[in-house]
């Protein structure tokens, strides 16, 4: 018998495809998730900065109320950057659980594919088997045959 061909081979091509997709998608979702992190993480440090300035600010002896204006000034917008940021980082997060989950359902999708042709290879060697045998069972009996009649 000759090699037999998986009937739903160009399905299984195309999922493959798809599972490279959703991970090359993932990847991205997680870079750019990370760079928003990194983002978010610089804003509360130059927050943290910013409040220990104004401490300083507040303990010197020549209180300058100018450079105290403009520091409350700065926290305030980096208060309402880090907020804003915050809330970014949160909705990249929850894009990248989506593209975790999409990833999920194709490796999913393709992995029953993947044994559905496994057990249609197992079936088509069982087969090839059982013609092998008979093939060999009628040579055998053949052969029985002949002898029988001489």
């Amino acid at each position: 018998m000759g090699k037999h061909r998986f009937s739903l081979e160009p399905v299984l091509s195309y999922r493959e495809s798809l599972v490279e997709i959703r991970e090359m998608e993932l990847a991205e979702a997680v870079k750019v998730q990370r760079r928003a992190e990194d983002v978010l993480r610089a804003l509360q440090e130059e927050r943290w900065r910013v409040l220990k300035e104004m401490r300083h600010l507040r303990q010197a002896s020549r209180l300058d109320q100018l450079d105290l204006l403009v520091a409350e000034s700065y926290l305030t917008r980096l208060e309402a950057d880090l907020v804003s940021q915050a809330t970014v980082v949160q909705e990249l997060a929850q894009r990248t659980e989506e593209h975790r989950a999409a990833l999920s359902t194709a490796l999913k999708d393709k992995k029953k594919l993947e044994r559905l042709k496994e057990h249609e290879q197992q079936r088509h060697a069982r087969e090839e088997s059982l013609a092998e045998q008979g093939t060999i069972d009628e040579l055998n009996t053949s052969r029985y045959n002949r002898r029988r009649v001489i």
